[in-house]
């Protein structure tokens, strides 16, 4: 397993793309295979196959212009035709609000490019949140 800038770079060109609107990112980076998987951030977003790329176009599309991307630290890495990816960006959304959701992808070589194969994004919240319990203080 070794460090990929090339995956990073990939990678990046999605929250670039999320924040111009620039669709093109995912003809050349989603994979068409009936084996690609979404788990998106809403309870509903769990998609296979063609619909992966179809919800993320029609999700770059929608945002142009109106999210604001900070990428901040992009992690890549890679082994032969398999490679996976981390990021925990900022995206500020039009009502100003902030969410900072954690994104993880694999991605596979398909005639030499590397395309997204399995998505994962959430929105983390505090075990204590969670199970509606008050952390002593």
């Amino acid at each position: 397993m070794k460090a990929s800038p090339e995956l990073r770079d990939v990678i990046a060109g999605w929250f670039a793309a999320v924040s111009t609107g620039d669709t093109a990112w995912t003809n050349r980076h989603i994979s068409h295979n009936a084996g690609a998987r979404l788990v998106g951030t809403d309870p509903n977003e769990m998609l296979t196959g063609e619909k992966v790329a179809e919800f993320l176009q029609e999700e770059a599309s929608a945002m142009a212009g109106m999210v604001k991307v900070s990428l901040g630290n992009v992690e890549a890495y890679e082994e032969g035709s398999v490679g996976w990816g981390l990021a925990h960006p900022t995206l500020t959304l039009p009502n100003g609000k902030d969410v900072s959701p954690r994104w993880s992808a694999v991605f596979h070589q398909e005639d030499g490019q590397w395309k997204l194969v399995q998505l994962h994004a959430s929105v983390g919240i505090a075990n204590e949140e969670l199970l509606g319990m008050e952390v002593a203080g």
